[in-house]
């Protein structure tokens, strides 16, 4: 366990130092504002306040900004299976399993710090326009009862989830909201590792592009269902039933069966180097 959580500590300090990690944050932090705008220019005309939580739940809910959302991740882990210097001395000190555990471990709390970041910045953002508690805002209602997108086409942003208002308060909608987009990053952030083991890092890439852009194409044709994209919207599958948490078991299963697929796969990937033990 201990060379586990060295290996994991040692990533974060090597790439909080790096630009690339650097400009995914930006990237990211860049398109939530953009999205935001909008979204802040309607509830500006409306002259009524928001829930400071509310932003993040209509915002990550859209699916464009989703759609694109997913270039600052990449940009973030586009260097997996993190490969450097030092990975030659880590893999004889710790073995390959541990090693692979540490890069995987790395992932999944990269990709919360992802989600916190982003989630903090429409909070910190919607502070200057809101109130605190429970309870949905009048804006917000407006929107997800625009039936004829007509709010959407003036502001470029929609929120049709009125079921989720109906059924959940704010803060449990915003939890929600955060577990699934969390969900969905961590699959594609583990799945590009178990690519880029299997085959390489550009692989990697172009298997999560071809995911993303396929839930994508999946959802614009009405095949929800078949989505995983879709799935990281939890607006799509509330229905006061519980239906939602389907979606969450199927990335949970995902992510597990790439975790076992990468310990097998990471004790015959060769790293050119012949000072690595078994672990």
């Amino acid at each position: 366990m201990g060379n586990f959580g060295v290996v994991t500590k040692g990533m974060f300090r090597q790439e909080r130092q790096s630009g690339r990690v650097v400009m995914g944050y930006l990237l990211g932090l860049a398109i939530m504002g953009y999205w935001m705008s909008g979204f802040f220019q309607y509830v500006a005309d409306t002259g009524e306040p928001i829930n400071i939580l509310e932003t993040f739940c209509v915002v990550e809910q859209h699916y464009v900004n989703l759609l694109f959302l997913l270039l600052g991740w990449l940009l973030v882990i586009a260097d997996a299976p993190f490969v450097k210097g030092n990975t030659y001395l880590l893999l004889y000190r710790c073995g390959r399993r541990r090693w692979n555990a540490g890069m995987l471990f790395y992932i999944l709390v990269q990709a919360f710090s992802y989600v916190a970041v982003m989630a903090i910045f429409t909070i910190m953002i919607s502070s200057f326009y809101g109130f605190t508690g429970n309870m949905w805002s009048s804006p917000v209602y407006s929107l997800a009862k625009d039936v004829g997108n007509n709010i959407g086409v003036k502001y470029n942003i929609s929120f049709p989830w009125l079921t989720m208002m109906q059924v959940m308060t704010v803060p449990q909608a915003f939890a929600v909201t955060v577990l699934f987009l969390y969900l969905y990053l961590a699959l594609l952030g583990v799945l590009l590792y178990v690519a880029a083991l299997l085959i390489s890092g550009t692989a990697g890439i172009a298997t999560v592009m071809a995911v993303h852009l396929t839930g994508y194409l999946q959802m614009m044709d009405g095949h929800v269902a078949f989505s995983l994209l879709a799935r990281a919207v939890p607006g799509n599958f509330i229905d006061g039933t519980g239906a939602c948490w389907r979606s969450a078991a199927l990335f949970l299963v995902w992510i597990i069966l790439l975790i076992i697929l990468s310990d097998i796969l990471v004790k015959k990937v060769e790293f050119h180097s012949g000072a690595e033990v078994d672990g």
